[in-house]
Formats: C-alpha cells, sequence, structure tokens
C-alpha cells in the first residue's frame, strides 16, 4: 500500500496503471510512481483552489500557476548554434549497420554490457568481413537477419546517440567502443558517408529557441515535481531518482 501524505493508493490502482507501463523496465513502480505524482499535483491543486474535469487539465493548470521559465532570447540561441554545429546540418547521410543487444526487463545490465563488450572485442579480432555473420547470431534486432543493416541514414532519423556516434566515425569503419541508447548496446559498423552543408543561423533561429525553451520548461518541471516529492510524506514506494510520466 502507497500513502501520500494521509491518501491511500490502492494495490488495484496500481495494477492498473501498470498496464499502461508495459515497456518500462519495471512496471509496477513506474505505475506507483506516477499515481504519487497524480495524487501531489491534486492535493497541490486543492491548495490553490483549482479545478479541471480530469487529471490533464488540473496538472496544466498547477504548472501555468507554479512553474514559469524565461524565453528563449537571441543570445542564448546564438550561443547554443555555435557550440553545437554538427545538430544544425542538412544533407548528411551515412550508410550503417549494427548489432543490438536489448536491455529488457529483469536483465542483468552490466552483464549484457560485458557480454557486448567481448563480442566488440572479438569482431575487431576476426575483422569488418565477419560482420554479417556476427549480426545474425548475436543481434536482437530484426535486421539482424540481413546482416544488421540500417541502410542509409540522415541527421533526425536516429535517437541522438547514435546519431552522434554514427557520424563521429570514419567511413568504412568499426566502432571501437559499444553505443548506449535507451534500446541497449549497439555494435557500429560504417559504411560511405555523404557530406551535407550547414545551416545558417537566421534558417534555424525560430526553431531552436522554441526547442530551447521547451527543454527549459521539461528541466523546470521536473525539478518542481521533485520538490513536491520532497516536501511531502510518501510511504510504501520509492521515489528517489523517479521521471516525470505526466508531461512525457
Amino acid at each position: 500500500m502507497i500513502t501520500v501524505n494521509d491518501i491511500t493508493i490502492t494495490e488495484d490502482q496500481v495494477l492498473a496503471q501498470s498496464r499502461l507501463h508495459g515497456q518500462e523496465p519495471n512496471p509496477r513502480l513506474s505505475a506507483g510512481q506516477e499515481l504519487v505524482l497524480r495524487e501531489l499535483i491534486r492535493q497541490r491543486a486543492q491548495d490553490l483552489g483549482l479545478e479541471a474535469d480530469c487529471d490533464a487539465s488540473l496538472l496544466a493548470a498547477v504548472l501555468a500557476h507554479d512553474v514559469h521559465t524565461p524565453q528563449a532570447d537571441e543570445a542564448s540561441c546564438r550561443r547554443y548554434f555555435e557550440q553545437h554545429p554538427d545538430e544544425f546540418r542538412e544533407g548528411d547521410v551515412v550508410e550503417a549497420w549494427h548489432i543490438l543487444f536489448q536491455v529488457t526487463s529483469g536483465l542483468d545490465v552490466q552483464k549484457l554490457r560485458g557480454r557486448a563488450t567481448s563480442i566488440l572485442a572479438d569482431l575487431h579480432r576476426q575483422g569488418l568481413g565477419e560482420f554479417a555473420a556476427f549480426a545474425r547470431r548475436y543481434s536482437n534486432c530484426p535486421t539482424g537477419a540481413k546482416g544488421g543493416g540500417l541502410g542509409e541514414l540522415r541527421r533526425g532519423e536516429m535517437v541522438p546517440e547514435f546519431e552522434k556516434a554514427v557520424f563521429a566515425l570514419p567511413e568504412f569503419s568499426l566502432g571501437g567502443e559499444l553505443v548506449e541508447t535507451r534500446f541497449g548496446f549497439h555494435i557500429v559498423r560504417i559504411g560511405h558517408k555523404i557530406e551535407g552543408r550547414a545551416l545558417a543561423f537566421e534558417a534555424v533561429h525560430d526553431s531552436l529557441a522554441a526547442w530551447l525553451e521547451e527543454s527549459s520548461y521539461r528541466r523546470a518541471v521536473h525539478q518542481y515535481l521533485q520538490q513536491l516529492v520532497g516536501g511531502a510524506h510518501i510511504s510504501g514506494i520509492p521515489m528517489q531518482g523517479a521521471d516525470s510520466p505526466l508531461v512525457q
């Protein structure tokens, strides 16, 4: 049983919510943490005298009252633009293959990392010519059946960690380290690369400003929810390190 400032969240509620968290490593924990955050928002809304017809509207009303972030000015936009030039390009293309070691619920992540590292070292010893055979044997991705081929990839088509890694490698090379993403650990091979062009600051200013403001807001919301947790009496569930599923 979970309690939040003397309000009880039942096991039936947690189990029902768990069905919406089936992709999480620990569905019950994720569901319980979300229910705790929802209850904290309801309690805060009551303190503020706010009402709404659903949890989503109540959350929006509380955040509108309590969370405020500045607009991204031109100086901050330009600073980010100059510090991250690779993010503002178009036409870059890379041919890639990968071997995925998927992280799943209940799996020993460190053991999986060690196994993937050992296989990567073995592949380096045997050479690029064996990549397809390794992919067919070890990859947890459906692409493994065709040698791990991902085809030609462009910026914006991949998760950031994977994109950064593949564009950093030289042509026709095998990555020397594992690439870690939310899907698991990847061994990466690169084929040909096509260099695109850098975009002008003026062309990306509006979208960059919107992205910076959204990122700032999400960080502020996460901190705000953690403050609510820190100021509440919660029992029956660990909340340290809880994400903010309400605003994902």
